[in-house]
């Protein structure tokens, strides 16, 4: 009998699976295996209790300082959201005030935490505009002290009402996207910041910042965020605008899969405008490229609607104080798209009011990544990384229902075969359960079914396909899997299935 087998069973109540053991049949001497985890007949959202650190202001001398909160937090869902909402109503304690002590904050009405890519976009309602300049950015940067104590965060932006509010009274200089930021220097910060919003001579005046760029995946899937530093020839909205482009034109630095458009920036038949509109008094940002700029879209991959989403959320995410775009390509003004692509919403045509285009146009371009493991040709499994919508991106059923349907061209590695026997689909799929770390997936008979004549390394490759995929998912240590609310020896007679598994860094090849 394998050593490691008669180990693992040993221990008490609890079989954590070696990787790459085999098994062939259970020795009679041995009791069986007893999972401490109840089957999901559904999908069970059962709130898990985590301590959380809050940034708060300590009363002295604007500096910040760091509050541990316990919450009760959902699965299933990346905790930025639910955490933010904790630090817009935290009441005030001993330690440390409330964020505004004269009003109420909340998130824009029907606004998440948008997260994509290693950034974190935080939509304030329309009352945050009644704080004076300092305050905003005191606690814009409360707010990225607190959003990156999660490791996947880096780079936090901060809106009202969808827009950009500066750093300044008339919302003309920039916020930049945050980073995390010690206390100490809270003044020195804040004096930095508001001497080159009130700069003389703007136009001509350079200045560097960290920028929210979003650029197209492949496959026409949709748009994932990027923040760097750029360089802005001057501090006019229209200087911002021709920066924004010239860096989406040199292509993503750390994306991966991501379609470079170099011609971006030359098919601008016109300098970036900024103009008011009737009526509304709203200001946004004109652009007007060359007739050939459709061509040179299908020549890239990249559909229109995508381009444009890339286009507004870059621009309405960093130049203060518009309300959005609007787009003309020759004598044909854009005043609407049909995405082709999308997880969702494809085929349906998006119309622009006024022929603005806004960041609420596009919820369904956000993208970030989720990360799957298929099959290489040595025989272990290769990690990629997938552009996927963003409230998706912690849910296991719909990562396992990506990793159903095999790769795909948006991935970042191109070549690998599925891990899974074809066929399987959500159907397989009865219920999800995430009880503190472990996943407890229940499946139905047809995951047997479709695993009936595998060999032992394509068992092999199957059962730690979904650990390693199910382990990349946050606060996920280990797997438990079912099916049809019992755990059966093997799926296939190679692998032994029953208690858990633990990740097996050992089969992730190149």
């Amino acid at each position: 009998m394998n050593s490691k087998r008669l180990a693992s069973l040993l221990t008490a109540g609890l079989l954590l699976v070696s990787p790459g053991v085999a098994w062939a049949s259970a020795p009679s001497t041995l009791p069986p295996v007893v999972s401490r985890y109840a089957v999901p007949a559904g999908d069970a959202l059962t709130e898990y209790a985590r301590t959380v650190q809050l940034s708060l202001p300590h009363g002295v001398g604007g500096q910040l300082t760091m509050v541990a909160e316990r919450m009760l937090l959902e699965p299933f869902r990346h905790p930025a959201e639910a955490v933010v909402r904790r630090l817009l109503s935290f009441p005030g304690s001993d330690s440390a005030l409330p964020l505004w002590q004269d009003g109420t904050l909340q998130l824009m009405t029907g606004s998440a935490v948008e997260l994509s890519g290693d950034v974190a976009t935080v939509d304030l309602g329309a009352t945050a505009l009644m704080l004076d300049a300092r305050s905003l950015y005191t606690i814009s940067r409360a707010i990225a002290n607190t959003l990156t104590q999660f490791a996947d965060i880096r780079y936090v932006n901060v809106l009202i009402a969808g827009m950009q509010p500066g750093v300044d009274t008339a919302a003309t200089f920039p916020a930049g996207s945050f980073r995390q930021t010690g206390n100490e220097d809270a003044v020195a910060r804040w004096e930095n910041v508001s001497a080159q919003a009130s700069a003389m001579d703007g136009a001509t005046r350079r200045f560097s910042a960290v920028a929210t760029l979003y650029f197209p995946v492949s496959a026409g899937r949709g748009v994932v965020a990027e923040a760097r530093p750029i360089t802005v020839a001057g501090q006019t909205r229209e200087q911002m605008a021709a920066a924004l482009i010239a860096a989406l034109a040199q292509g993503a630095q750390t994306l991966p899969g991501v379609p470079r458009f170099a011609d971006l920036a030359s098919l601008l038949s016109e300098v970036p405008a900024l103009t008011t509109l009737p009526g509304t008094g709203e200001r946004v940002i004109s652009l007007k490229f060359l007739d050939t700029f459709n061509e040179k879209l299908i020549e890239a991959g990249i559909p229109r609607s995508v381009m444009m989403a890339s286009l507004t959320l870059t621009l309405t995410t960093f130049i203060p104080g518009i309300t959005g775009i609007t787009v003309s390509i020759g004598h044909e003004a854009v005043t609407a798209v049909v995405p082709a692509g999308t997880y969702s919403g494809s085929g349906v045509s998006i119309l622009f009011a006024d022929g603005v285009m806004r960041r609420s146009d596009f919820p369904h371009f956000l993208l970030t990544y989720a990360t799957l493991y298929f099959a290489n040709a040595n025989g272990t499994l290769t990690a990629v990384k997938r552009p996927v919508p963003y409230r998706s991106a912690y849910n296991p059923r719909f990562i396992l229902g990506q990793l159903m349907e095999g790769p795909h061209a948006a991935d970042s590695v191109q070549g690998l075969s599925p891990c899974l026997p074809a066929g399987l689909n959500d159907a397989a799929i009865i219920g999800v359960a995430q009880p503190n770390d472990a996943m407890v997936i229940n499946f139905s008979s047809a995951v047997m079914e479709s695993a009936r004549g595998l060999t032992p390394q394509a068992e092999r490759i199957m059962v730690y396909g979904l650990v390693n995929t199910l382990t990349a998912l946050p606060q996920v240590k280990r797997v438990a899997f079912f099916v049809e609310g019992s755990q059966p020896d093997s799926l296939a007679g190679s692998i032994y299935l029953p208690g858990e598994f633990l990740r097996n860094p050992e089969i992730i090849g190149n």
